[in-house]
């Protein structure tokens, strides 16, 4: 390969010491002993590289020549590197999937191309993050769901009362979390027990896309399977929502100064096959059908990070972009030409501070107590379901405190309004501090109805 070019890796300094120990705190001011290389898409396997070889590495840009990195690694570490071992170096990253190469190409290709021959979405994280036996999967639903139900029954009510009282029914709108099920156990719990109040057939899910897009939005066909069965598509909502959008598009005026931009809104359905954000929702809603009998189906859709928009400050509002506007104008369209009852799910986190996040400073109690205030105040817009004042919020801190889940909320926001939600209610609110790093995921439970919610008990914040 005459002109190597790394792909769309993240290389960062790797510590093995904790945070605080004084092998960390004598060496601040050196250079880290070694680095990171890691691929968002998780095609490649992470690798700590020492330090000359992340120099190396990082020279890969698909400018220089193998004898220009030669010479531009000697001149900056003062060190030789032969060519029959970069040229080594090079064929087993290349080998790995680390390089954007022809061989990469045929590779992602294979793997695109087997996706979209499948009928259905595998569970990409059963046997992992969850229980792959069916019995198993619902003991571990079951005992989420068991949490809220035990925290109430200290006043002695019985199951029914203690429904009624602290889920809603007529809820239509819902912030879920996707943070891992375990940590994650007890709004799982809250926001489940509320949503199996829910009489909607067809439920909307907004995700989190943790791996790169190229389009703002994907959609995918694809039944999801879980273990306890397939959780199916409605197939027809998807296409309908899709051909509203291009007879949109393609009419607008003002989708963008000069020339539109391409939109396809399945070009990146392949992102769905590992993201873990709508997966996560499945086999709950799953668990749902198999209990209640009832026929439930799903939109899966994808949404794109929206830091673009706080980056470049081109927009007051998503709804500015048209891509946004029409795409969100598309899908409640189709919801008033359907006979189906529907609701949503943005399945979304919220901050994410420390280390593990890329915020060097641990996270201590006082740290936690500004954490909750400033989630709170952000929760309260969505309580209200006040899109712009969310987005307002976020943009005006830049989201320094890594929101994971900024456009679902907002798209779930906007099609809240849509099915008349007018008052929402906090069921949970937590946070999950890691001991070794100290860093810190909040995530919430949220429930939007179009009159009063009652509010539920809730679980502590932690």
């Amino acid at each position: 390969m005459e002109r190597p070019c790394l792909r769309n890796l993240v290389l960062s300094p790797y510590s093995s010491t904790l945070p605080g120990d004084e092998q960390e705190e004598e060496g601040n001011d050196k250079t880290p002993a070694s680095f990171l290389l890691e691929d968002p898409e998780g095609f490649a396997p992470p690798l700590v590289l020492p330090v000359p070889l992340a120099v190396l590495v990082s020279l890969m840009d698909g400018n220089r020549t193998l004898e220009e990195i030669q010479q531009e690694f000697l001149h900056t570490t003062g060190e030789k590197v032969a060519m029959h071992d970069l040229e080594e170096i090079v064929a087993h990253f290349d080998k790995l999937h680390m390089l954007d190469s022809p061989d990469f190409s045929a590779f992602l290709k294979n793997e695109i191309d087997t996706f979209q021959a499948l009928l259905t979405r595998p569970a990409a994280m059963a046997g992992g993050a969850y229980e792959k036996d069916p019995q198993g999967l619902q003991r571990q639903i079951e005992r989420s769901l068991e949490i809220p139900l035990a925290l109430m029954r200290s006043e002695n009510q019985s199951e029914n009362q203690t429904k009624e009282k602290n889920f809603p029914r007529n809820a239509r709108a819902f912030v879920a979390p996707h943070v891992d099920l375990e940590r994650g156990a007890a709004s799982y719990g809250w926001i489940y027990n509320a949503l199996a109040q829910c009489d909607a057939e067809v439920f909307l899910i907004f995700g989190v896309s943790h791996n790169p897009m190229r389009q703002k939005f994907a959609f995918t066909t694809k039944g999801f399977d879980t273990p306890i069965g397939l959780l199916p598509t409605d197939v027809d909502f998807i296409r309908r929502t899709a051909a509203l959008f291009h007879e949109k598009y393609d009419a607008s005026q003002d989708a963008l100064q000069g020339e539109k931009e391409p939109v396809d809104l399945f070009a990146d359905e392949f992102v769905h096959r590992d993201e873990h954000s709508i997966e996560f929702q499945t086999i709950f809603l799953r668990h749902c059908a198999n209990q209640t009998g009832r026929e439930i189906r799903i939109v899966p859709i994808l949404v794109n990070s929206f830091a673009p928009f706080l980056a470049s400050g081109a927009v007051e509002s998503p709804m500015d972009d048209a891509v946004v506007r029409l795409f969100l104008e598309s899908v409640t369209q189709a919801i008033d030409e359907s006979d189906a009852r529907f609701g949503v799910i943005a399945s979304a986190d919220f901050s994410h501070t420390g280390p593990m996040y890329g915020l060097p400073k641990p996270i201590d109690l006082a740290a936690q107590d500004v954490l909750r205030t400033e989630d709170a105040a952000l929760i309260d817009s969505i309580a209200k379901v006040d899109p712009e004042g969310f987005w307002a919020q976020i943009a005006q801190s830049n989201n320094k405190n890594n929101v994971c889940g900024v456009a679902p909320i907002y798209c779930t926001l906007k099609i809240a309004q849509h099915l008349a939600c007018r008052t929402g209610s906090l069921l949970s609110y937590e946070q999950a501090v890691d001991d070794e790093t100290r860093s810190c995921v909040s995530f919430a439970a949220l429930a939007l109805a179009p009159g009063a919610v009652a509010a539920g008990t809730g679980a502590a914040g932690t």
